[in-house]
């Protein structure tokens, strides 16, 4: 249930969504990708945390979430686009505030042949943006197709000039920004991507980097049916 939206800062930043608040001593700090809002995470119960969500991405205005302060444990979970922009606007307090810093599926350099998205692709579905590149968008985030249905029955309320311009945002801001250190303390790659490849995003992370490679899709999120069973599964390295 959608507990309350508010945009932070001046207007211009990104919109801050509690997906469920309940006083938990846990808070999941969700940046979600390109083009969401709460529809598409309805479907998912609490599972014991807290979930504030940050989306519609607007400007590189860092976010103010005086709130988080009151809970035990916070840990940040930055997916797809989200990826890049926790690392250029989470500052060293609200990073420090983490317990956990994880990016799933997305790379500090999103438009790239490389290490991201095509850029003769992601240019070409700015240019003709419309309703069919969108829908397009949202079957190539799923390899099953339950799980495309459910999210076709709770897709983003937002309309199609809103979500342009934030695709616009995040293609100007990806190129022209420089790339921000890795504030990631995990790494965990959808090895079953068709959005932002699994080779891609192992690449773009290194060699150096630990990362935990899972066979999910772009969109992981329907593999549960809790918040609190996706953030178990994200960290098996504490044996849970």
């Amino acid at each position: 249930m959608l507990l309350k939206e508010n945009t932070m800062g001046d207007g211009t930043g990104a919109v801050c969504t509690w997906l469920h608040r309940r006083q938990e001593p846990v808070c999941l700090l969700f940046f979600a990708g390109w083009g969401m809002d709460a529809e598409p995470f309805s479907p998912l119960l609490a599972g014991g945390v807290d979930v504030c969500m940050l989306s519609h991405y607007q400007s590189l205005e860092p976010p103010q979430l005086a709130e988080l302060h009151q809970y035990e444990e916070i840990v940040l979970v930055a997916w797809s686009f989200g990826v890049w922009m926790a690392a250029q606007v989470c500052a060293w307090p609200l990073r420090a505030a983490c317990n956990e810093v994880i990016a799933l599926g997305g790379t500090l350099q999103p438009v790239d042949a490389r290490f991201g998205l095509a850029p003769e692709q992601f240019e070409s579905m700015l240019a003709d943006f419309g309703q069919e590149k969108l829908h397009a968008f949202y079957r190539a985030m799923f390899d099953e197709p339950a799980h495309r249905e459910l999210f076709l029955a709770n897709t983003p309320s937002r309309s199609l000039e809103d979500l342009r311009h934030e695709l616009a945002f995040l293609h100007q801001g990806s190129v022209q920004a420089k790339t921000a250190l890795d504030i990631f303390s995990h790494h965990v790659i959808t090895g079953r991507d068709r959005i932002f490849s699994g080779r891609n995003q192992a690449r773009a992370w290194g060699r150096q980097t630990e990362c935990q490679i899972m066979p999910w899709p772009h969109f992981p999120f329907y593999h549960f049916e809790t918040w609190g069973d996706f953030l178990t599964a994200l960290r098996p390295y504490q044996g849970s």
